[in-house]
Formats: structure tokens, C-alpha cells, sequence
């Protein structure tokens, strides 16, 4: 009886969240996607088939003009824009991108881990780390004023507009993009930097069903040269959909964008079919930060995976109840914090 009060419990907990941004839904994209948000929502762990269709075909119908326009682009062997713009800076090296909008003193320790890492295994002598903040974005990239507005009026969250971000940076100077909760096991290969187009990939894409990318690409890890036809096309995208919206249809609004040019440009599928699996247990290492410490334990993490997506929103442990080590704590003294 009390496992059954306490579903009923959950199940009107997830009603309540879901009817509150059921209204924004139905203003901004019809009936049909906000009572597909509101459904997939109630019964974990959600994202059918039927959901992302739905979605997929709303963000599809969004951008159409802005597939028509990059289908007719002219690109340059390495699938960048012929037509060009100048960049705000004038960068010597190849930028190393990541960004934590309140700054390095706001950080999470697992982020400032990451971050003290992320500058320990770029080759400095051809890389270098720009670290991109509120007070110093604008050095870089003009966001389109609209999406800054919307972003005052709290429309645009500090998530979303990383994505935005993300796509400026690389569109411009190109790079290699990596978010600010990403652990580096192995130092960053040379040749990594000097790719056309890449980002973590895994092998069998049904296993990630219920993702939009279908495993096919991860937006937090991204690298090519500047004015890819992807960085480009996904600037424009996010730029349209503002325009039109102040609401994402879905968390993950950077992959049904993405997905879209996918499917409809030849030279975005071109990029990112030729990008062998790599990194495939990316997300591995955050659900064992708890564990107890082994060098077993850290070598199947890191034979073949040298980027892991962690979490800073969890109860991070230093020490397990019997006293040993986590593997928590010693990625912190692999980087120099005790």
C-alpha cells in the first residue's frame, strides 16, 4: 500500500511540473507538441518514439527556410563556407573553448577538476584554452540581439545559451568545444586538433533511441575549422528559431536542430558519417565517482575513452564508508586539488 501512495505521489508531482509549462508549450508550438512535452513527461523515463517524432517534425517545419538556404552553400574542400566573415579577434593559435558564465571563482569542485585537467593535457605549444564568461563574451561573438533580450527576460536560460554560444565560437574561429563537466584522462592528441569536422560518436545507434542524435554526435564535445557547414548552419538554426519562439520544444533543442540538417543537407551527413565511433563510455565514469578506488577500476574507464561526462548535481564522496579512497578523490589529487 505504501509503494503504491508513494507512485501515486510521483506521478502527481511529475502532473504539476509538466501543467506548468504546459501553457508556453501550447502558446509558442501548438497543441500537438505541448500535449506530447506534458504526456511523455508523466511516465518516466519518457522520450518514446512517438514524443521525438513529434518534436522532430515541429523543429523541421521551424528551419525550413534555413535548410533551403545552406543547401545552395558553396563550401571549400574541408566542407567550410566559401563566403566568409571576419572574426572580433585575431587568435594565433587554436582555441580550446569552454565556458562557465559566472566565472572561475563560481565554480563546483568537480568543474574546477575539470577545468584544472582541460589545461593540463592541451598541447600548448599549437592550442590554447579560452575560458568564456558573462564579462567576457562579447569579446569574442555578437549574439543576435533578440536572443540577448530574451535571455534578460529570463526566457533563454544560462543552458541554452551555451548552446548558442558553443556554435558563434566554432563558426568563427573553429576549435574545439568542450564543456566545462567534462573529465580528460589522456592527454589530447595532436592530430585531434587538425580534424574537418569531429565529436564523440557512439557505434550502435539503437541503444540511444530514445536520444534525438541517436548517439550519432554529443553536443558538448565538438572540433573543426572555422565556417564548418555545421557551425554555420546551426547558428542560423538557433538564430531562426528565437525569431520565432521564446521557448525550446525540448531540453536537448541543440540535436533536433542538428538532426534536421542531418537529414536534409548533404554536406552536414557527409561530416558527421565520417566520423568513426570513438570515446563510446563517455558516460561510464560518473555513476562509479563514488566508488572505491582501483587501478583496475580506472583503466577499463580509460582503455579506449579518454573523455567522461560528469555531473557536478550529485553527492560527491572523498571517502567511502569503509574508509578507502573514491575514485572521486583521486581524479582530484591526479590534478593537484587535496
Amino acid at each position: 500500500m505504501r509503494r503504491l501512495l508513494l507512485r501515486a505521489y510521483h506521478l502527481w508531482e511529475r502532473i504539476v511540473k509538466e501543467s506548468k509549462v504546459f501553457p508556453s508549450h501550447y502558446k509558442n508550438f501548438g497543441w500537438k507538441v505541448a500535449f506530447a512535452a506534458w504526456w511523455d513527461g508523466l511516465i518516466p523515463p519518457g522520450k518514446t518514439a512517438k514524443y521525438i517524432t513529434t518534436i522532430e517534425e515541429f523543429v523541421d517545419r521551424s528551419v525550413d527556410n534555413v535548410i533551403a538556404e545552406f543547401k545552395e552553400k558553396e563550401l571549400d574542400e574541408k566542407g567550410c563556407l566559401t563566403i566568409r566573415h571576419t572574426p572580433k579577434k585575431d587568435l594565433t593559435k587554436i582555441p580550446v573553448w569552454c565556458c562557465w558564465w559566472q566565472g572561475e571563482e563560481s565554480m563546483p569542485e568537480l568543474v574546477k577538476m575539470c577545468d584544472k585537467r582541460l589545461k593540463q593535457v592541451i598541447p600548448k605549444d599549437i592550442a590554447e584554452l579560452h575560458r568564456v564568461t558573462l564579462d567576457n563574451y562579447q569579446e569574442y561573438v555578437d549574439i543576435p540581439v533578440h536572443i540577448l533580450e530574451e535571455f534578460e527576460q529570463k526566457k533563454i536560460t544560462m543552458t541554452t545559451l551555451s548552446d548558442i554560444l558553443r556554435f558563434q565560437l566554432l563558426s568563427n574561429y573553429g576549435g574545439f568545444w568542450i564543456d566545462s563537466t567534462v573529465y580528460i584522462s589522456e592527454k589530447i592528441p595532436d592530430e585531434f586538433f587538425q580534424k574537418r569536422y569531429f565529436s564523440q560518436k557512439m557505434k550502435n545507434v539503437k541503444d540511444w533511441q530514445r536520444e534525438a542524435c541517436k548517439g550519432r554526435w554529443c553536443g558538448f564535445l565538438m572540433t573543426g575549422p572555422a565556417h564548418h557547414i555545421i557551425f554555420e548552419y546551426m547558428n542560423a538554426a538557433f538564430a531562426t528559431w528565437w525569431e520565432k519562439y521564446d521557448d525550446i520544444a525540448d531540453y536537448v533543442l541543440i540535436d533536433y536542430l542538428l538532426l534536421t540538417g542531418y537529414k536534409y543537407i548533404p554536406a552536414i551527413r557527409e561530416a558527421v558519417d565520417q566520423v568513426l565511433p570513438n570515446n563510446e563510455y563517455v558516460f561510464r565514469m560518473y555513476g562509479l565517482l563514488n566508488q572505491p578506488f582501483t587501478e583496475e577500476l580506472y583503466c577499463n574507464l580509460t582503455n579506449d575513452t579518454i573523455f567522461h561526462k560528469l555531473t557536478y548535481k550529485m553527492d560527491l564522496r572523498k571517502k567511502t564508508e569503509a574508509g578507502d579512497d573514491t575514485l572521486y578523490k583521486v581524479l582530484l589529487n591526479k590534478v593537484g586539488m587535496r
